[in-house]
């Protein structure tokens, strides 16, 4: 009898999960032996231990720098995707956002997947860059609206050479106090002027977990404004060739959140992508070593040549894929690479160009190594979701939080104009 029960048990373990039916006829089962006598003693206990869902975190070799600290006051979510609760449900379908707590008490969210057809998905792919070029979101001018003025909700922070945050925007020149002109002009980007600003370093992308990661990137106007929130869901395709290489393939299933801190018309939008007859739209991720593009003041911020950064569209992966992997002894080189050297080749040119340089932008770079896995062009599907807090901490100007004040005396017969343009009080920033 007890063989029997014992036997019941555990197929209902393993098909329906229930612990209720279990521990009653677990229960049952030791009431049956107290009435049948005392059994000998057990020399022995059997633990069962149940495995994580979650995949290991990808760990850093040694000599490689570990992922950057958080400051205080952060609250990132936690290294694992798991909830922590040993329970399961016989329910197949499909998970729901839910907001879900670390052991530190941080909240955080476990995003759905993606299905395709679904309202509000849509198809795309992402690219990458970095160009260290003062972000399109930390203009004053493209934050206004003259058509649908807003109230102030803040402006992208940017940074000076030495990545430290100063302020978005100065004095016009010619302002006359209580006269005739009055107004603000943004500070220049390093990109066109030597003495401008940059791109600050800890807006590069950053592993959450083996599956969920929080990163920036460039988007299309027609979809996103400055601060807008996309969840990207990477398909295991990839953009630029019908067969997926071994990354795409790695990194199915896997989510980012991008926060838009640069907007541009650049940025494909609902174009007909190279394989298949699926529209999509592009999202250009920032991460250091991904390229500079059309700008560049990356290369002197950091001392370095523009040949040093790779491939100006595609970075130091291009330069795997144009010579890299066959120099490494690989016959026919990208072609033929496997999985692993792959990112044997971009962790070797992380190295070389960010090592022993600053550790967010070399950890932004063995990001892509680790957590994207090398992939080159991933295809996606995305649909807008709320940003997290911790892009919006990273995002928002800490000495920029209120619009820049009006000028007191106000000028008797002239203007207060943002970037020599708009009349101040034609923003919306002001009550």
């Amino acid at each position: 009898m007890r063989v029997f029960l014992f036997a019941l048990a555990l197929v209902l373990a393993v098909l329906g999960c229930s612990d209720g039916k279990l521990n009653l006829l677990l229960v049952f089962w030791g009431e049956r032996e107290e009435e049948e006598g005392p059994s000998p003693p057990k020399s022995s206990s059997i633990i069962v231990k149940l495995s994580s869902s979650s995949k290991d975190i990808p760990s850093y070799s040694s000599g490689e720098e570990p992922p950057p600290a958080l400051s205080s006051g952060e609250e990132p979510p936690p290294l694992s995707s798991s909830s922590g609760s040993n329970s399961c449900s016989s329910s197949r379908g499909g998970r729901s956002s839910s907001a879900k707590t670390d052991s530190n008490g941080n909240t955080y969210v476990d995003y759905p997947a993606l299905e395709e057809g679904a309202k509000g998905v849509s198809r795309g792919w992402a690219t990458r860059y970095w160009d260290g070029c003062k972000p399109h979101c930390s203009w004053l001018g493209n934050l206004i609206d003259t058509k649908n003025p807003k109230p102030w909700n803040g402006i992208c922070k940017n940074c000076d050479k030495k990545n430290n945050e100063v302020t978005t925007y100065k004095k016009h020149p010619n302002w006359t106090d209580g006269l005739y002109w009055a107004g603000y002009l943004s500070v220049p980007s390093s990109c066109n002027d030597p003495t401008g600003t940059y791109a600050c370093w800890d807006m590069a992308p950053i592993a959450i977990n083996d599956t969920l990661a929080y990163g920036f990137a460039a988007m299309n106007p027609k979809i996103a404004e400055c601060g807008t929130c996309y969840q990207l869901e990477f398909d295991g395709n990839w953009y630029d060739l019908e067969n997926p290489r071994p990354p795409h393939r790695a990194i199915k299933g896997k989510t980012m959140i991008v926060m838009a801190s640069n907007i541009g018309e650049d940025v494909k939008y609902n174009v007909e992508m190279k394989w298949g007859s699926a529209k999509g739209t592009q999202f250009d991720i920032m991460i250091p070593g991904g390229g500079v593009g059309a700008f560049n003041s990356f290369s002197d911020q950091l001392g370095l040549t523009v040949k040093d950064m790779g491939v100006g569209y595609g970075g130091l992966l291009s330069n795997c894929i144009e010579g890299g992997l066959a120099n490494m002894g690989i016959r026919d080189g990208s072609h033929r690479a496997t999985l692993e050297q792959w990112q044997e080749c971009l962790r070797n040119e992380c190295k070389r160009v960010f090592g022993g340089k600053a550790k967010e932008l070399y950890n932004g770079c063995m990001w892509h190594v680790d957590w994207l896995m090398a992939a080159d062009n991933p295809t996606l599907h995305y649909q807008k979701v709320e940003c997290p807090k911790y892009l919006k901490d990273k995002y928002y100007s800490k000495i920029d939080t209120v619009p820049p004040p009006l000028p007191n005396p106000y000028p008797v017969n002239g203007l207060c104009m943002i970037e020599g343009s708009v009349d101040c009080k034609q923003t919306g920033w002001y009550p």
